[in-house]
């Protein structure tokens, strides 16, 4: 469980980090030239692959709150 939520985190934090320098650079956050537009596709990327967030938070519903499956 408590690796779980660390991926949750990590997912969520990478991806608002790579957003929030895509929103700095504006126009430029898409160019090639610049690693912006990686890092924010890869930070992307975590969110659905290996596992979706929507996996990790269903997994600790079920595993540590109890709650009954909601899929």
């Amino acid at each position: 469980a408590q690796a779980n939520l660390v991926f949750f985190f990590k997912q969520k934090t990478a991806y608002e980090c790579a957003d929030r320098a895509m929103q700095t650079h504006g126009g430029f956050g898409y160019a090639k030239e610049y690693d912006v537009e990686r890092y924010w596709r890869e930070s992307r990327l975590m969110k659905i692959a290996p596992v979706s967030q929507e996996m990790v938070l269903n997994y600790v519903s079920n595993k540590v709150l109890g709650l009954p499956r909601s899929y």
